[in-house]
């Protein structure tokens, strides 16, 4: 743990590194909607089971960022904020196999990196 506190570790040969992991564990495939956790730095999206309908954290650590990906041709992936994305929209659609959007939170809002 460098710079991390408040974090349990419930498993060995895992690396944080301001309470985000790095290593294994930092590059996870999800199949189903949920809310993006500050610990994880990328998330590969399989649709092929259905849409994907992911929510940004109300107020984050200023300056994390988040990759998601979207590995399925099927179906599509939801990024949802209750604030901005980019000044312009709460929600951004991924529609494509392969395409992908990178998110920072500047204290604020989101931005598009």
């Amino acid at each position: 743990l460098i710079n991390t506190s408040g974090v349990t570790v419930t498993e060995s040969n895992v690396t944080y590194i301001n309470g985000e992991i790095k290593g294994d564990g930092s590059v996870v495939t999800v199949t189903s909607g949920f809310t993006a956790d500050e610990q994880i730095s990328t998330y590969l999206c399989d649709t092929s089971t259905g849409n994907i309908s992911i929510t940004l954290p109300a107020s984050p650590t200023v300056g994390k960022v988040w990759n998601f990906k979207k590995i399925a041709i099927d179906e599509q992936v939801r990024i949802t904020s209750a604030t901005s994305i980019d000044g312009v929209t709460t929600s951004l659609y991924i529609y494509a196999l392969n395409n992908s959007y990178s998110i920072q939170f500047d204290g604020i809002n989101y931005k598009i990196i």
